[in-house]
């Protein structure tokens, strides 16, 4: 019985600990691929895809599918928090010629709410934790050099942030590329924030596509949350004793 128990806090210990992997890609113009996404998606096997070509320019877009799971989205950071974000028909031309090298092209998320307003994070939240997330991001401002983080919440409330993704190619406008997240433990929360020298007063555009989602398959995301709520449980009847 001890040895199970002990066997048992292992595994809900050595979960509660896990820290996601991020992958941070970025596309230095003019070499450029489409295909840095490809260590993620080999990562997760399995994942859901949305290109956002099926939303009209200047739609408020609040909740996208990833199969079962709703993605609530919104924004977040400088500038406030929103309950939408708007499509934005991507630069280079707009449908259907606008591009940025096969990643970010057509129709984009943009930083901008109903009104307009900038803000500095592009939110998502899964109605059901995930096990990875990823998209293209794109710095859509001619006049500076932004660079770019992901902000992760794990199943448990831990919170984590990648490296900068920036092109380091000495050029404005052409900071882009893949930033993604893996996690054993489930992710119920990510942001994509652009950072800088700016202020709420001037935070620049930028833009996401191809949004992927990877689902826990079930039982997985019923055992995730029963190891977290267990691990919780446990702690608390052995402070007692």
């Amino acid at each position: 019985m001890k040895l199970a128990t002990i066997s048992m806090c292992m595994l809900f210990c050595s979960v509660g600990l896990a820290a996601p992997t991020f992958y941070v890609a970025p596309n230095a113009y003019p070499n450029c691929s489409s295909t840095l996404d490809v260590p993620w998606e080999t990562a997760v096997g399995y994942f859901m895809e949305e290109d956002l070509d099926s939303y009209s320019s200047g739609f408020n877009l609040d909740t996208l599918m990833a199969g079962t799971i709703t993605v609530d989205v919104g924004l977040g950071g400088l500038g406030g928090t929103a309950s939408t974000a708007k499509i934005f028909a991507g630069g280079w031309g707009g449908w259907p010629n606008g591009s940025v090298y096969g990643t970010v092209y057509a129709m984009a998320l943009l930083n901008r709410d109903a009104s307009g307003a900038r803000h500095s994070e592009i939110t998502f939240q899964f109605s059901s934790p995930v096990a990875g997330c990823g998209a293209w991001v794109y710095d859509d401002d001619v006049d500076s050099t932004e660079s770019f983080q992901m902000v992760v919440s794990e199943v448990g409330g831990s919170t984590y942030t990648s490296n900068v993704l920036e092109s380091n190619n000495g050029l404005p406008h052409f900071v882009e590329g893949w930033l993604g997240v893996t996690s054993s433990v489930g992710i119920t929360d990510v942001a994509l924030r652009v950072i800088g020298n700016f202020t709420e007063r001037n935070i620049p555009n930028f833009e996401i596509d191809h949004l992927q989602a990877a689902p826990i398959p079930a039982p997985g995301a019923i055992l995730l949350g029963s190891i977290g709520v267990g691990l919780v449980g446990w702690l608390r009847r052995r402070r007692t004793l």
